[in-house]
């Protein structure tokens, strides 16, 4: 989808939009959304006025970062200064951690500004945010006050006094009623995750369900599958040791194409060593990885946590390729067994080839109806046109109900 097609879509007057986003040290799904929801709201005539930090710029010692991550002064600061200069009609908040902090609601709020979170994570009761540990789902610290097991098993980068100073943030948070005091409107991309930000403590009417989407829509594909597709971080949560293990134990007639780093990337290596069709091809540019997406057979997605979402479900329908993943938190909800793929039993490599042989196995006819369902479920929900008339839908509920702090 184009830039003229999303101008096509406004049927709400210019807004002007403050859009804050703190970007990840290692370029992640966040980022992109971001950077695609700024392309977006711009293409559609709004004024987007841009406020960033980076964590490859992180300065200070553990003490003033600590500081930081729970209120950063400066970035309030900074905020009350744009917001003077810009007056805009709605904050929208993207990824606040660790720079940012929330004392920009503070900001906003003091100003009359209604403001929009987004929640692309559980950081909100979750150390490591992927509400996960010791290879499973761990739901330990979602209702708790303190995340007392979030420290003592260092959840946070394996390290006590890191893990403790985002569980401090976390208490300091809860303790204040920072989220139901300044924030207006919060959304996830998928019903699941909305579900377990409620069990966290969210107020259920002010939590929405905005899709992800994608730009550009390259449409259906019309190569023939080669291969097997993994696209993602090489690290425990994601599972790709399941779909290794698949390879290696099931004589699976099809090439394995692993695009991705991550700490778990020499490890895997070995575990794939002497298996033929295995292949690691690193990180590559968003590009070269819709190329690869546009030439698979199939996509596997094995992930052993609670994902909010998974980009890379939708890049595969977006091309018609069928996705394989695991029967676990969203991606129930996303993937619809034998329609657009398979879901197989999370963890086990077996169940995996099973799923997998399903695809491999289908007779041109079936292939080509499940190819035409992935790509229709795009464009029912992932396209740019829905994502956005959710999120004017979620800033009207804001300004509507915009209250003092």
């Amino acid at each position: 989808m184009g830039g003229d097609e999303i101008i096509n879509l406004q049927k709400w007057a210019e807004m002007r939009i403050l859009y804050c986003h703190n970007y990840y040290r290692h370029r992640g799904g966040e980022d992109i959304s971001f950077e695609t929801d700024v392309e977006m709201l711009r293409g559609a005539g709004h004024s987007v006025i841009t406020y960033t930090k980076s964590n490859a710029e992180l300065t200070g010692n553990q003490i003033q970062i600590a500081a930081r991550t729970i209120w950063n002064r400066e970035t309030g600061r900074d905020i009350s200064k744009l917001i003077d200069e810009v007056s805009p009609d709605v904050l929208h908040c993207n990824n606040l951690f660790p720079q940012i902090s929330v004392s920009i609601y503070k900001a906003a709020k003091q100003r009359g500004i209604p403001i929009v979170q987004a929640l692309r994570n559980y950081r909100a009761f979750c150390a490591n945010s992927f509400l996960f540990r010791d290879d499973k789902v761990c739901l330990s610290c979602l209702k708790s006050v303190a995340a007392w097991h979030g420290i003592l098993h260092r959840c946070y980068r394996g390290s006590i006094a890191a893990s403790a100073v985002v569980a401090g943030m976390q208490f300091t948070h809860r303790l204040l009623r920072i989220q139901k005091r300044y924030v207006d409107a919060y959304f996830t991309p998928t019903e699941f995750s909305r579900q377990i930000h409620i069990e966290g403590g969210f107020e259920p009417d002010k939590v929405f369900v905005r899709s992800n989407f994608l730009l550009p829509d390259l449409g259906l594909s019309t190569q023939p599958g080669r291969y097997a597709l993994f696209v993602g971080r090489l690290s425990r949560e994601k599972g790709v040791e399941t779909v290794i293990r698949a390879w290696k134990e099931r004589p699976i007639d099809l090439p394995l194409r692993i695009v991705g780093e991550g700490p778990e990337e020499e490890s895997l290596r070995k575990l794939a060593e002497g298996i033929g069709p295995i292949e690691f091809l690193g990180s590559l540019s968003i590009d070269k990885v819709q190329e690869q997406i546009a030439g698979a057979k199939l996509l596997i997605m094995p992930s052993l946590w609670y994902e909010t979402f998974g980009r890379t479900v939708a890049e595969a329908f977006s091309r018609g390729v069928p996705v394989v993943a695991s029967r676990l938190g969203a991606m129930v909800e996303l993937v619809h067994n034998g329609e657009n793929g398979f879901l197989f039993e999370t963890g086990n490599s077996d169940s995996l080839a099973d799923a997998t042989a399903r695809v491999v196995g289908l007779d041109h006819v079936a292939e080509t109806q499940m190819r035409n369902s992935a790509r229709s479920a795009f464009e029912k929900r992932f396209n740019a046109k829905v994502s956005y008339q959710q999120l004017m839908a979620i800033y009207e509920h804001a300004i509507k109900n915009a209250g003092s702090c």
